[in-house]
């Protein structure tokens, strides 16, 4: 995720500048009867209380920044839960069945997706975004019934934020009409590049050598895929290359807008929340352009005859859905480096499950291409660690 230039409130100085101004006024129109000290000493209070004043709203400012990307570090002794449900009590229990559950979401949502692409037939990728959606909407409303959240954000954030995710979600779904799915996975993998870009370009974020190297590694194995790609999948078009680069610069465009907008913010959204409204907005932007072609009828045909098709796509949609609440309650409760490692760990086995579910025609550019993603993750991941090592050494170096 790109770095964010975080302004605070202006709202949250008001009482400060109000209070001062209150403090001067009665030290200005104080009975000249009282002694001097009793004004000082009065003063001196107020001035502590505009101090005190001053703490809580930087304090207000770290509360900002910790809850940067919807996930705030679980307070201590706080009750685990997901989807409103308690976990146990017991700690190596519950991160196995958040690490189990998004792993086998996962690959639960490559295998169905993939599956529906094997249909004889299909290419309804607007079909199969919407009824998407839809989905993430039904999750994302039953997820908040159970939570008692509601809406703080803005219907125009909303608006906006679902063309981002709408048009994301459609191009890569468009993609895989001329994409082996393994590729898809390699390519979505590679949304820190853009990611990079963009906040070099915008926010003038700065990387060093060795995560331009790392990024380095995984565009060969990007590169080195698609070319293995080329040579067995007989659907394969240099449009779909196209479409899911495209996909992933909104992505990143979205993820900038989503952090920015909904969670550093006085009152943030949860992640149920966001999913809830912005699907739903997505659906009807959808369903507009999808009547419109006149694809609606032919694409509802092929689903009656196929009647797994809708079962399938609503399928893979709830464990996606799914994939990412265990994820968030993995970093709330465990930490963001063992939600990465999990992560990992999932794009790897969704493109073995790939290869073992659905055989393509192996070929080395495959096997070097899956060996360059490989590197690239676990350089990416020790580069974190030696981050978090070298932060970690300077704030016990100031506290010192």
């Amino acid at each position: 995720m790109a770095a964010i230039a975080i302004s605070t409130p202006i709202v949250a100085r008001a009482p400060v500048v109000a209070r001062r101004a209150r403090v001067t006024a009665r030290a200005a129109v104080a009975p000249a009867a009282k002694p001097a000290v009793s004004i000082g000493a009065r003063t001196m209070m107020s001035g502590s209380r505009v101090e005190s004043r001053n703490m809580q709203v930087a304090s207000g400012r770290k509360a900002l920044v910790c809850n940067a990307g919807g996930v705030q570090k679980a307070a201590p002794g706080e009750k685990k839960k997901v989807f409103g449900l308690n976990l146990p009590e017991n700690e190596s229990l519950s991160f196995l069945i958040l690490a189990g559950g998004s792993l086998g979401s996962a690959l639960g949502f490559a295998a169905l997706q993939e599956g529906v692409f094997r249909i004889p037939g299909f290419k309804f990728g607007a079909w199969m975004t919407i009824l998407t959606t839809f989905t993430y909407f039904l999750c994302g409303a039953l997820e908040m019934k159970l939570t008692n959240d509601s809406r703080k954000a803005s219907w125009k954030n909303y608006g906006i934020l679902s063309v981002y995710t709408y048009g994301g979600m459609a191009m890569t779904n468009y993609a895989l009409s001329y994409l082996n799915y393994a590729t898809r996975i390699v390519f979505k993998s590679a949304k820190i590049i853009p990611v990079m870009a963009f906040s070099v370009l915008i926010v003038g974020k700065k990387y060093d050598w060795k995560e331009w190297l790392s990024a380095a590694i995984l565009v060969a194995g990007i590169v080195l895929f698609t070319l293995g790609d080329v040579a067995s999948s007989p659907a394969f078009a240099p449009i779909g290359v196209a479409l899911i680069a495209g996909a992933l610069c909104v992505d990143a465009i979205c993820a900038n807008f989503e952090e920015k907008n909904f969670f550093r913010c006085e009152n943030p959204s949860t992640t149920q929340e966001v999913l809830c409204f912005a699907s739903l907005i997505g659906t009807f932007y959808g369903l507009i352009p999808f009547i419109a072609s006149g694809k609606a009828g032919v694409a509802i045909a092929h689903s009656m005859q196929y009647t797994q098709v809708v079962p399938m796509i609503m399928g893979f949609s709830v464990l996606g859905y799914s994939s990412v609440s265990f994820i968030l309650s993995l970093i709330k409760y465990y930490g963001a480096t063992e939600a990465e490692i999990i992560k990992s760990l999932r794009k790897v086995l969704s493109i073995v499950i790939s290869f073992i579910l659905f055989p393509k025609a192996l070929n080395w550019k495959y096997i070097a291409g899956f060996a360059a993603v490989l590197v690239s993750t676990a350089y990416t991941f020790y580069l974190k660690g030696e981050k978090r090592k070298a932060k970690e050494a300077a704030k016990a170096a100031a506290s010192a």
